[in-house]
């Protein structure tokens, strides 16, 4: 319930206000927001609008029932309001009035102000402040889960490799210095020499093609191409050209 305000609306008559407010202040105590009309309306403020407004901004309803309480439009007006939108309500019996019929609910008949808050602690739960700082902590979490969803969406794909040997077609030794240029499908060419094992290794960006125009040079040798696939290393042989007389 992101929008509440309180998390006690306290229902009860004006004629039992000094029993009621050592309760509130408990709550209070104990870190919970509570509604208390004499002290939480402004004068000049609409009561039955403030009441009703207050009702949905609060997570539950401590019912102060009473001889008194049963006689106030008020108070029906307040439980019926809360129960109407499915908060719970917790009554506290002041004394031997039987609640509404419409209320099914066990009260609690302890006096004391502060073992009535005791008591009510279970159905209380976690104060707004703790619940706030847990949203916010779940709300950090979220936000750090989705900057990584889009961090790994958006960072680029790791470029993949492209290798192979050159060795020489008589003798098998390797040959260093070989001229290797991979071209892809995109136009694009990477040029690279084969060092003294004969080995040539390529990085290249993505997209990864199937397949790349391979072209091998090297002075007194003859040169070669092939469209070779990308999926395995690509060894090659090239031949010695013969000495001119």
């Amino acid at each position: 319930m992101f929008w509440a305000r309180y998390d006690v609306f306290l229902s009860y008559s004006r004629a039992d206000a000094e029993r009621v407010e050592p309760l509130c202040d408990e709550l209070r105590r104990l870190g919970y927001r509570v509604f208390f009309d004499v002290q939480s309306i402004d004068p000049g403020e609409q009561w039955k609008l403030r009441l009703e407004l207050s009702v949905r901004a609060s997570r539950t309803l401590v019912l102060c029932w009473s001889e008194r309480a049963h006689g106030s439009d008020y108070i029906t007006f307040e439980y019926s309001h809360a129960q109407a939108l499915g908060k719970p309500i917790l009554p506290w019996l002041l004394d031997k009035t039987l609640l509404p019929a419409m209320l099914e609910i066990q009260g609690i008949t302890n006096p004391n102000a502060a073992q009535v808050a005791a008591a009510l602690l279970p159905k209380l739960g976690w104060t707004l402040a703790r619940r706030r700082k847990v949203q916010a902590a779940a709300a950090v979490v979220v936000a750090a889960a989705v900057a990584v969803v889009v961090w790994l969406s958006l960072r680029p794909a790791p470029p993949w490799e492209f290798q192979g040997v050159v060795t020489d077609r008589i003798t098998r030794l390797p040959i260093d210095g070989v001229e290797v240029d991979v071209k892809t499908d995109q136009g694009a060419t990477y040029p690279t020499h084969t060092d003294a094992q004969g080995r040539y290794d390529l990085r290249l960006p993505q997209p990864q093609p199937k397949a790349v125009l391979v072209q091998f040079r090297k002075e007194g040798y003859e040169g070669d191409q092939a469209m070779v696939p990308t999926s395995k290393a690509f060894d090659t042989d090239m031949a010695k050209l013969p000495v001119q007389p």
